[in-house]
């Protein structure tokens, strides 16, 4: 066995397609194997029969959402008995398009859709082409979370991005709150910010409805709220407490063309820090360095290269960070630390032309 397919059925782009498990199997064919997952708890058993039977490939079908827990479960049955002390290791792992956002994809190069993928990875088994390769660096990040009870429990997970608090979660929540989240979607939101803006921070928010639309009253108080945060960024610590913003990354983002995002994380064993308690105002001037991937420039914000981050909650406020798209609910503290790097290879899902 060579290639193992992880398919989750519940994302965007597989909704509406039932049989997208088998319509996968039959472009790997005898190559491989295709598991269709109904939740994240039965993707480690499927991903511990890929172990043992040594797959060359684990692709995940699905979004960032599905390729973080495939690398999450995948480094957690390193650390089990029975792949300890052998020659086991973290397969070569592929992420596919059609997700909301497929930042990963994105950042190494990776076009196409799974079936076009798919196709070239089978392919390439056939004929023997040996794939390059993209080491791509993750974050080891380590946490406590509060459960229904009030106990605290350890956890640790893997990934790429994480917007932890303030406007990149509130953004997110926001995005992911829509039916069908998409590049336009990005653009809305920004939008309601924006027109939101003279009216959350003036009286005119007072204006009875219908005059000033509903939405508008709040939607940017809502984005711009703080994050009451102690933050440690390599070992010192900030002197701010109220942050609009705290997100981290271990590669650069692509939101859908309209924010590039963390480009000093492309650099080797360094992640990328952008963390900082500026006014929605310093924010909008600054919309136009996001669009072009330029360092963002404004008092009280960082945003610099660094090796280690740690947030810590001050006030009664849990946090919910989002991490790869996935969220992380009632989170007390998280630690950021360079992680192990995963291979992908070098594979587009373009398709031959035919002749």
């Amino acid at each position: 066995m060579q290639i193992g397919v992880i398919t989750n059925p519940h994302s965007r782009k597989n909704k509406a397609r039932p049989h997208r498990a088998e319509q996968l199997q039959a472009i790997v064919g005898h190559h491989g194997q295709v598991h269709s997952t109904q939740s994240v708890e039965s993707i480690k058993p499927i991903l511990r029969d890929f172990l043992r039977k040594r797959a060359q490939y684990w692709v995940a079908d699905g979004g960032d959402g599905a390729l973080h827990w495939v690398v999450r479960n995948g480094l957690e049955l390193l650390q089990e008995p029975e792949f300890q002390g052998g020659d086991y290791q973290l397969p070569t792992t592929i992420p596919t398009n059609g997700g909301t956002i497929d930042f990963v994809a994105s950042n190494v190069g990776i076009t196409g859709q799974a079936e076009g993928i798919l196709h070239n990875l089978r392919e390439s088994i056939e004929t023997g082409t040996v794939l390059g390769e993209t080491l791509v660096d993750s974050m080891l990040i380590e946490g406590i979370q509060i459960d229904e009870n009030g106990n605290e429990e350890e956890f640790r997970t893997y990934g790429f991005a994480s917007a932890v608090g303030g406007l990149g979660q509130r953004f997110f929540s926001k995005y992911y709150a829509e039916d069908d989240p998409s590049p336009s979607v990005i653009v809305k939101v920004v939008g309601n910010t924006i027109a939101s803006l003279p009216v959350a921070y003036s009286p005119i928010g007072k204006i009875p409805f219908p005059v000033v639309p509903k939405h508008l009253r709040t939607y940017a108080t809502e984005m711009f709220k703080p994050a009451n945060v102690r933050v440690t960024l390599d070992g010192q610590e900030l002197e701010e407490t109220q942050f609009t913003g705290v997100h981290i990354a271990s590669m650069s983002i692509d939101l859908g063309g309209v924010f590039k995002l963390f480009t000093r994380a492309d650099v080797p064993g360094q992640m990328h820090a952008l963390v900082g308690s500026p006014n929605p105002f310093q924010i909008l001037r600054n919309l136009g360095n996001m669009h072009r991937g330029k360092q963002l420039r404004g008092k009280n914000l960082i945003d610099r290269a660094c090796t280690g981050m740690t947030v810590e909650v001050l006030g009664d406020e849990l946090l919910a960070p989002i991490i790869d798209g996935e969220y992380y609910e009632r989170v007390k503290s998280l630690t950021f630390k360079n992680g192990p790097r995963v291979r992908i290879p070098k594979l587009t899902g373009a398709r031959p032309a035919s002749h």
